[in-house]
């Protein structure tokens, strides 16, 4: 207990490191953020000449919800390359060996480091969570309605459980005239079909607000029996809307957690892939968490003296970035494809970066 209070108590040292440390790191992401926004107004200008969104609007609908998207994503990056920044300025004015020679162990210079961390830790978590796909709803909404609307459809092998005992299958959907193409209806009893109704076409009936089906085929199943009907057209009140076939571009990142994990439940219950869900849902936690790992690693690159000053840090932490972003992405993709558990897609990066990182810290002058 004892130990655990001495970690938290700051010295004069531990409070300057931390308020230069988060300080820098507002800095850096200020600074980047802005040029994010004037890159994004240069690629959006033909868009919001041609539409002429009211200033207003694009400042309160969109930019002021654009900074915590912005921040959320490369929010590791700028905690990695501000952390080099800052410790190797400590470094090259021979502020960490003076810290060292005063007697005090390696670790305590690293606890306001890692005190830092946790703050931001639980910031981003929180942030992750709740307020980051908020803000991303505004974003996205601001996008459809101004900019253009993206619109990807479930358009093969669309799995849907429309209640406790009936699926629908259809092939393929369009969602442009909202048709589904060879579709596919089972109602169960007692684990077993009962009834099976195919159609070669699913059309949404907007008068009626019912679906109709065309050149339909039914089978029920009695017994040894399986009388066959066949229908020209047949309607029916299907407990599903066209909408509901609709997942807008990056959809996923709008929903806040429990959203996120209701969806991940229906989903399963549809029998539908469910793995790029799970990946965002990972995410959430892993990103957070790899600000521990991304500040050991910047403190153990940066902590030497070096010729080049604080340039070849700045370098080398440039270097490393780009490394991290991409694994990042390759993992992703394998885990948004199934061809990897998305638990270990999104885990695999950080830890690896840890390990790297320990090696470095053991070695990094003491």
């Amino acid at each position: 207990m004892k130990k655990i209070k001495d970690f938290f108590t700051l010295g004069i040292i531990d409070r300057y490191i931390m308020k230069k440390y988060i300080s820098t790191f507002l800095f850096c992401v200020l600074l980047f953020t802005l040029i994010a926004i004037f890159i994004d107004i240069s690629e959006k200008m033909d868009d919001y000449i041609k539409n002429k969104p009211p200033l207003s609007v694009l400042v309160f609908d969109y930019y002021i919800w654009f900074i915590p998207y912005f921040m959320g994503l490369f929010s590791p990056v700028f905690l990695f390359l501000s952390t080099i920044f800052f410790n190797s300025k400590l470094a090259q004015n021979t502020e960490i060996i003076s810290i060292l020679n005063s007697g005090a162990p390696y670790y305590k210079f690293l606890k306001p480091y890692i005190l830092s961390s946790l703050i931001l830790f639980v910031v981003f978590l929180l942030a992750n969570m709740h307020l980051m796909p908020i803000a991303d709803k505004h974003r996205l909404k601001f996008e459809d309605d101004w900019i253009h609307e993206k619109v990807v459809t479930q358009n093969n092998n669309i799995y849907y459980m429309l209640n406790d005992s009936s699926v629908i299958h259809m092939e393929s959907y369009n969602y442009l005239d909202s048709v589904g193409y060879n579709c596919t209806i089972e109602g169960f009893k007692s684990n077993k079909i009962y009834n099976r109704i195919f159609a070669t076409r699913l059309l949404w009936n907007k008068t009626k607000k019912m679906w109709t089906l065309e050149n339909v085929q039914q089978r029920v199943f009695v017994g040894d029996d399986e009388p066959l009907k066949r229908f020209t057209q047949l309607d029916t009140a299907l407990n599903i809307k066209p909408d509901e076939f609709i997942l807008k571009a990056n959809y996923v990142t709008s929903m806040t957690n429990p959203e996120l994990n209701e969806y991940i439940r229906k989903e399963k219950e549809k029998g539908a892939p469910v793995h790029k869900f799970l990946v965002e849902l990972y995410k959430r936690v892993a990103v957070p968490t790899s600000f521990f790992i991304l500040t050991i690693l910047a403190v153990a690159v940066s902590s030497k003296k070096s010729r080049g000053g604080t340039g070849a840090h700045i370098a080398l932490g440039f270097g490393l970035t780009i490394t991290y972003l991409f694994l990042i992405q390759i993992f992703n993709v394998m885990g948004f494809t199934g061809v990897l558990s998305p638990y270990l897609a999104v885990w695999i990066p950080p830890v690896f970066f840890l390990i790297i990182a320990l090696f470095l810290l053991k070695t990094a002058p003491k």
